[in-house]
């Protein structure tokens, strides 16, 4: 023998007994079946304070198997047409700019327009209702559910109400499109939530359009218990995942228009032009030199090549023919990198050169230029030495640092 199909009243009293207590869990709330309001009437009706002399009110719209016309996705003729309209006329306008035609507006010209429209339209029109789209759809019980006046709105059907799989899914996708929390109703009574609903204008105040509502309010402000409802919280938590997402966007961008504009944020580890003075030479400490960057030092330091004052296009001023070191004033694309050699030969520093990185044959980020002070230096720690003095005379100066830090060359590979 079939078993009997769960009625909308069991349904209707399941959700009311336990819906508060297993899920809104408010100690002092009124909960009861078939509420009216002004011109509905809704299954079930939950209302509790938010916070101080703020009722809020949660609705639902119990159905059954028996009603299962109304949870089915029906075409909505006037979405259909409109969808049909909006769609030709956006063809029409595409096809006037792709082809560049100008209509005048004679009688000739309007009418043929106005027969294209229309006829476009209603074909589309056609073409869409056999396609069944949800989006020229709707379904009658949460159409009938968007007239109730509450905060949260929720459907409710026992777990047999659907033979087809299908159905049951559309009416899923439904709720969540339309911000309509979706509860499903065992055999056992018990009760699963599905889809958990919107809120809605949380601080509206819509007890008023109850008929019992000064009853209501007698029962719920006795001990009331404020606070936020958990799809509330569910929703804050949404957005503040978004904005951190956006955030950490905006971000990367900043970062990337930064590195891309002066210089990496974050050195590669497993570059070695970029290992500490004590990692490449045994925690050995490097030697002080007190003559700034850009002059002729004895001992330590190899001559400039000729023609090192000027910027060079390739990498004709900088020769090297064994493992050394510069000191890179900054980092720049080559519009930068000519406002930075202006500014410093302003300020009084001269001798700068500028070069490519790919002429380092070892920087991993190439595609700049490379601002150094002129000097090639046999080793790292007389390098960093050298770009301590440098950056201490930018500082002196008023100049801010770009990157002035040693920097690895190797001589070019030969092929």
């Amino acid at each position: 023998m079939a078993e009997k199909s769960l009625s909308e009243k069991f349904v209707q009293n399941t959700v009311a007994e336990q819906l508060n207590k297993r899920y809104y869990r408010r100690k002092s709330a009124y909960v009861n079946t078939e509420v009216y309001t002004r011109l509905k009437r809704a299954d079930v009706l939950l209302a509790f304070m938010r916070s101080n002399k703020r009722p809020y009110v949660v609705v639902v719209e119990a159905k059954s198997r028996t009603t299962i016309h109304q949870l089915k996705l029906k075409e909505n003729p006037d979405r259909t047409r409109w969808v049909g309209r909006i769609i030709t006329a956006a063809l029409i306008a595409l096809l006037s700019v792709i082809l560049g035609y100008q209509w005048y507006f004679n009688a000739l010209n309007t009418l043929l327009l106005l027969g294209l429209f229309v006829a476009g339209s209603a074909l589309i029109s056609s073409i869409v209702s056999r396609m069944e789209l949800s989006l020229v759809g709707s379904i009658g019980a949460i159409e009938q559910l968007a007239r109730y006046p509450a905060n949260e709105k929720w459907i409710a059907i026992g777990e047999d109400s659907f033979v087809r799989p299908d159905e049951y899914h559309t009416l899923r996708r439904q709720c969540r499109k339309n911000g309509i929390g979706l509860i499903v109703v065992t055999r056992k009574g018990k009760t699963s939530l599905r889809v958990i609903p919107e809120p809605r204008h949380t601080f509206n105040n819509y007890l008023g359009k109850y008929g019992k509502e000064k009853s209501i309010l007698a029962i719920i402000s006795k001990q009331p218990d404020y606070g936020s409802t958990p799809p509330e919280r569910r929703k804050k938590r949404r957005q503040l995942l978004n904005s951190a997402l956006l955030l950490a966007i905006i971000g990367t961008l900043a970062l990337i228009g930064y590195e891309e504009s002066h210089r990496p944020i974050v050195p590669d580890p497993f570059e070695e032009s970029f290992l500490s003075v004590d990692e490449e030479n045994g925690g050995e400490e490097s030697e002080e030199v007190d003559d700034v960057p850009g002059t002729e030092q004895d001992g330590d330091t190899l001559a400039p090549p000729a023609g090192a004052e000027d910027a060079a296009p390739g990498c004709e001023v900088l020769t090297v023919t064994q493992r050394s070191f510069i000191v890179v004033d900054a980092l720049l694309k080559e519009k930068l990198a000519e406002q930075r050699l202006e500014e410093l030969n302003r300020a009084g520093i001269d001798g700068l050169s500028a070069i490519p990185t790919d002429c380092l044959n070892s920087w991993p980020a190439p595609g700049r230029i490379a601002l150094y002070t002129g000097i090639v230096y046999p080793n790292r720690p007389t390098a960093a030495a050298a770009a301590k003095a440098y950056n201490l005379r930018l500082k002196e100066i008023g100049i801010s640092r770009a990157y002035g830090r040693p920097v690895k060359v190797r001589p070019p590979v030969q092929e």
